[in-house]
This record gives C-alpha cells, structure tokens and sequence, in this order.
C-alpha cells in the first residue's frame, strides 16, 4: 500500500502545484523561467538541510547524474519557454499528458523489450487523444491573429520534450537499478548541480524578479511549496514502480488538472478536448488491465478446501 500513498500525494500536491502556475502564468507568462529557478533553489536547499552531511558522500557517484541533469534541465525550460509562447494551458497540458506513449516507445527502443498489448493498445488509444486535442487546440489558435506561428513553434517544442522527459524516467530507472534506491540524494543532485546553468538566462531572471506584483509573489511561493512536495512523491514513486507506469500515473494527474483549469479558469475547451480526454482516460484504463481485471476469476476446488479451513 505504500505506492498507493504516494500516488495519492503526487496526485494532491502536484495538482495543486498545477493550479497555481496557471493563475501565476495568466498573470505573468515571461516569469516561468524564474519560477524554475526558484524551485531548484529551494528545492535544494531542503535537500541541504536533509542530507547534511551525506550531501559530501552519494550514494549514486556524481559523474553519473551528469546526463540525467542535462535532459531534466532541458525539459524544466524549455516545457516552461512555452509559456511565453502564449500556447494555451489547455493544449500544452494536453500534448505533455502524451508521454505515455513517449516512454512506451523510448523504453522499448532502450530496454530492447515489448511491452505488454495492453499497454501498446493503451498508449495508441492516448495518442489518438492527444491528436484530436492538438486539432482542437490548433482551431482556437486560429482564430487569434498573430499568434499561430508562436502555437507551431510551442507545440514542436512540446512534442519534443515528450522524447527528452522519457528519457530522464529511463535514466532514473537505470540508476535506481544500477546503484540502489536513493530518492531524496536524486531529488536533491539534479535540482542543485544545475544551478549554475541558470546563469545563462540571468538578465531575463533580474527583469522578471522586478516586475511581479505582490500577490504574483504569494502565488510564486505556494508554488515552490507544493513543488517540493511534488518532486519528493514523485521519486519515492518511481522507486516502487517501473517508468512507464509512474509516467501513467502522472498523465492521469496532468488530466484531473486540465479539468480543473476547465472548470475554475473556463479555458478554450472544445469538442475535440472532450473526446481526446475520454480517450486518454480509456487507454489508461487499458494499460492497467482494469477490464480484465474486473472478469471473475474461477475458483478451484482446492482453494475452496483452504477457504472452508481457515473459516473452520
């Protein structure tokens, strides 16, 4: 039941974490960046005051976070570059929900296995969804003169980043395998060694930190809070579960967001958002086995013979 724990928490706290960036990048959509920075840097202040002195002796040796670092680094800006972009919540929430089929794909190509057909049906099944959400997505950003050229450049980027985020699950799992569970360590090497990258953006870091409002500065923290949270649940979860299964998990908590984005912030929702969202929730229900789970399983004369001893 442990893992269950910690899917409930990822699904709380980063569903939270997801609302309130979306009232902060409403309000301030070139902050994104800075919001990033921040959470790195509190992140790995709490992972300081954690670890302690076990921050001078890792467990998993430093030189192998060195690719693990770059793809998550990548990913955290440039999924936050879209921002700027004006790509609608709604749609870049939607295309990232399709990394399910992504670390289907990345972990087959890698792990040189197959994975089971439920899984292939289900991830099909999403894929469909997410192209029938992008149609409806592509239709809203019509209508707004000016910014179609911007949607085209952010979904590419999206759709890339799907490739680069499997790969950090893949890399996650390789270490986890190779050197033992350590989530906290993980947690605490890939959000501070990638600090001083930040350096490259530190002008636009400055600008930004000067012009938001108060109340933009009270969202920002509750942000970083619920982030904390948020990343920690995640990599306790993937110490229980195998990549595929923890990006599943997160595609679902991407789509209880998007419905409350729907709802709270009456984002662009069309048709085709309906029914890729139905069609997501569908394929997930598939790569679970929940349908062949719900079948009735027989019993055997032999565990009807256990049964009546222990009533007895």
């Amino acid at each position: 039941m442990a893992h269950l724990k910690f899917t409930n928490k990822v699904f709380f706290t980063c569903c939270c974490n997801a609302f309130l960036m979306e009232i902060l990048m409403a309000r301030a959509p070139d902050s994104a960046n800075l919001v990033t920075f921040l959470q790195f840097f509190f992140i790995s202040l709490q992972g300081f005051i954690t670890l302690k002195y076990n921050v001078l002796q890792p467990k998993i040796p430093l030189r192998q976070y060195v690719l693990l670092i770059s793809l998550y680094f990548i990913t955290s800006v440039a999924n936050n570059y879209v921002y700027a972009l004006n790509v609608p919540s709604t749609l870049h929430m939607i295309i990232r929900s399709a990394s399910s089929p992504a670390s289907m794909l990345v972990s087959w190509y890698v792990k040189k296995r197959k994975p089971r057909t439920n899984a292939m049906i289900g991830s099909v099944i999403i894929s469909i969804g997410v192209l029938l959400a992008t149609l409806g997505g592509a239709t809203v950003v019509e209508e707004r003169k000016g910014t179609f050229l911007h949607w085209c450049l952010g979904v590419s980027i999206l759709l890339t980043m799907l490739i680069v985020g499997a790969l950090v699950g893949i890399q996650q799992e390789i270490l986890f395998t190779k050197y033992g569970k350590h989530p906290e360590e993980m947690v605490f090497y890939t959000h501070s060694l990638p600090l001083p990258l930040f350096l490259g953006i530190f002008p636009q870091l400055y600008n930004t930190t000067f012009s938001l409002t108060s109340f933009c500065w009270l969202i920002l923290a509750l942000n970083i809070v619920t982030q904390i949270y948020c990343s920690h649940s995640v990599h306790e979860l993937a110490t229980k579960k195998s990549s595929m299964t923890v990006t599943f998990i997160l595609t679902l908590r991407k789509f209880i967001s998007l419905l409350i984005s729907s709802i709270v912030f009456k984002s662009n929702l069309t048709l085709l958002h309906i029914i890729g969202a139905v069609l997501v929730t569908v394929g997930t229900y598939f790569y679970f086995d929940f349908f062949i789970a719900r079948k009735q399983v027989p019993v055997s004369l032999n565990d009807k013979n256990q049964l009546n001893r222990k009533n007895s």
